[in-house]
């Protein structure tokens, strides 16, 4: 009883929010304390640990950080100079940001990629006249192309050792995470160039840059010089610590370089250096969306201590015909990945059911971990996933934050079913086993 209503309540507090015009997160809240403490005997203090703190504490930061370059100027004038270097043509921005995200995720930045890309992209793309949800989407999924390939890349090296779990031999097995790399670089091209078409990506095919951009002024170089060197701190320790491996030193570096700990530091220098009124860079602090996450979060995981995971498991196991197979494991997935983390929880929940299936329905395997393992990254958007909620966050322009985290949970829906649709018409099974 307890699991469908919190599947109820997560509906009613989406649908409602969206009507009325309210936080979702304060309905959502309200909803896991009442169900969490009347319904499954739960304390308060239970439903508060639920509180994402990782990820509020990279709003905070990231918002922080940023909010004294937007607030002296410094990435308006920084956004007309980069458009500026690309002659102007809107048209590639996009897919300029997603290469640049697939660069640095590739390199070892992995999750961090948002947060280090997102601030510069979110500028370049809104001078020129860019969809701010195409530019979530082309950071979080170029970053997917990069971070998730099995040679370095964190969701790569799971699934490539998940695969080894069931059996399948070293040498097989890296095949096999190439291929289904692929089939993910495939589908995230599709996905990017979808949103492309259809939130048109260039509302001019040539901004004006006749001109060169404004120079900085002196406050605006010394956080330009600020922007750089942190730029710099959050990208290079991660690839030398990935590629050197054993040296203490690069480990201890890498956690105080760590995106958090940089923008914190950061921050606190801006303030020092008086590069911005202190004031007004906490009053622009995204609370709503902060607000939204931290209740929608807690109700998602008031539901999964109500079993949802092992519910999802059961359903996935029970006579589904052969056809639909890959599109369930897709939807299931994506479906899981609201509630938890693809990588620690639906990777290792579904990857084993791969084997039997393949074997039983005479289905690829290849096509089968693909699934998987893109539909659960196929929510990665979702302003409840540290992903999502990091891009947004990076979002320099205040306006546009809460806007930004809901349409991101729609688009965080429209993905699985292009993924789905993928699945059936055989896409996932351009590489043989």
């Amino acid at each position: 009883m307890a699991l469908f209503l919190c599947i109820a309540a997560i509906v009613i507090s989406i649908l409602v929010g969206w009507k009325f015009k309210l936080n979702t997160g304060i309905i959502a809240m309200g909803f896991a304390f009442v169900i969490g403490i009347c319904v499954m005997g739960m304390k308060a203090g239970d439903i508060i640990k639920f509180w994402p703190t990782t990820i509020v504490f990279y709003l905070l930061s990231i918002a922080l950080f940023f909010n004294y370059a937007t607030e002296n100027g410094t990435m308006n004038v920084l956004g007309q100079k980069l458009l500026y270097a690309m002659g102007g043509n809107a048209k590639l921005v996009p897919f300029a940001i997603a290469a640049v995200s697939a660069i640095v995720g590739g390199l070892g930045a992995g999750a961090s990629t948002p947060a280090i890309v997102g601030p510069f992209a979110f500028v370049m793309a809104a001078t020129a006249g860019v969809n701010p949800v195409l530019t979530a989407v082309a950071i979080t999924f170029g970053n997917l192309v990069g971070s998730n390939n099995p040679y370095n890349g964190y969701g790569g090296s799971i699934s490539k050792n998940l695969i080894m779990d069931n059996g399948v031999d070293e040498a097989l097995t890296m095949d096999w995470s190439l291929k289904i790399w692929f089939n993910c670089c495939i589908i995230t091209i599709i996905v990017i160039v979808l949103f492309y078409i259809f939130l048109k990506g260039h509302k001019a095919e040539k901004v004006a840059m006749n001109q060169k951009p404004p120079e900085f002024n002196p406050v605006q170089k010394k956080t330009v010089v600020i922007l750089v060197a942190a730029f710099l701190l959050m990208v290079v320790p991660p690839i030398l610590n990935t590629w050197i491996k054993g040296v203490a030193f690069l480990s201890t570096l890498n956690q105080l370089c760590q995106p958090q700990v940089i923008m914190m530091l950061g921050a606190l220098l801006c303030a020092a250096l008086k590069l911005g009124d202190e004031k007004t860079v906490i009053r622009k602090i995204p609370i709503s969306t902060i607000v939204m996450i931290v209740g929608v979060y807690s109700l998602i995981q008031v539901a999964a201590a109500a079993g949802l995971v092992d519910f999802i498991s059961g359903v996935l196991s029970s006579s589904i015909p052969r056809f639909l197979v890959p599109a369930a494991i897709v939807l299931f997935a994506a479906f899981l990945s609201f509630f938890s983390s693809s990588t620690s929880t639906v990777m290792p929940l579904m990857y084993p059911m791969v084997p039997a299936l393949a074997a039983s329905l005479s289905l690829n395997p290849i096509a089968l971990y693909t699934c998987i393992f893109f539909g659960g990254l196929a929510t990665a958007c979702s302003p409840f996933s540290t992903g999502g909620a990091v891009c947004i966050a990076a979002n320099p322009y205040e306006d546009q934050k809460e806007l930004l985290s809901n349409k991101m949970i729609v688009v965080a829906l429209i993905i699985p079913v292009i993924t789905i649709v993928a699945s059936l018409v055989g896409l996932f099974n351009i590489f043989p086993a």
